[in-house]
């Protein structure tokens, strides 16, 4: 009797069977996109953050707990984010999370630290050069001022432009304004867009000019 008890003595312990979540990760659910690494919300749109349990069998299964510093701003697996909350430093301070919890039904515990970006996209005016509708004169080798003004709401971001002549596309750097030439007599459109370092952008609708040709091709 003592061996036997002195073989099953060497039977390892079950498994701990608490241990039922592997690990959890927070993205941004914005615009019918999701975006992960970074976590970055576009201050204009009202976004949610969502938590995704690994193995996601136990995703309604576990308790969740959104911190900002040691204040519980809410639970459930999501967070929504109104533009009211990113309106303002102070805003943005103390009502986007920085940590997530997650609690199984046996106590088990998980958390991360997390860190969101709130981006305030770039902003262009409505006039142009050209104005919607102007006429231009010269011809096709005329150099046709072409120019802009935007500015970013976060002040220490660069600004890069895109302009679409007649539907083709042309990327511009940090310019405001260029002069192109190879415009032939007729209507013509063109569109402006911005965008700054994190991917956000800006547009004006597309704009109708006219070339009328007073050099009679010279």
């Amino acid at each position: 009797m003592s061996a036997y008890l002195s073989a099953c003595s060497d039977i390892p312990d079950l498994p701990d069977s608490s241990s039922k979540i592997q690990d959890f990760e927070v993205y941004v659910h914005q615009a019918d996109e999701n975006l992960f690494d970074p976590l970055k919300i576009n201050s204009n749109d009202s976004a949610t953050l969502v938590v995704h349990v690994t193995p996601d069998t136990y995703q309604d299964k576990v308790q969740y707990y959104w911190y900002n510093g040691e204040d519980v701003l809410d639970s459930g697996n999501s967070y929504p984010v109104s533009t009211t909350m990113t309106a303002s430093p102070f805003t943005v301070q103390n009502f986007i999370p920085d940590r997530v919890e997650i609690i199984d039904n046996e106590g088990n515990r998980l958390e991360k630290q997390i860190s969101v970006i709130v981006n305030a996209p770039p902003e262009i005016s409505k006039v142009t050069t050209p104005a919607n509708g102007d006429t231009l004169y010269g011809n096709s080798h005329t150099p046709f001022l072409f120019a802009w003004y935007a500015w970013d709401r976060d002040d220490d971001d660069i600004i890069y432009s895109i302009i679409e002549i007649d539907g083709k596309s042309y990327s511009l750097g940090d310019l405001d304004n260029i002069r192109q030439s190879g415009l032939d007599e007729g209507e013509h459109t063109f569109r402006i867009i911005v965008e700054d370092s994190r991917g956000d952008r800006d547009s004006i609708p597309s704009r109708t000019f006219f070339v009328l040709d007073t050099l009679e091709g010279k």
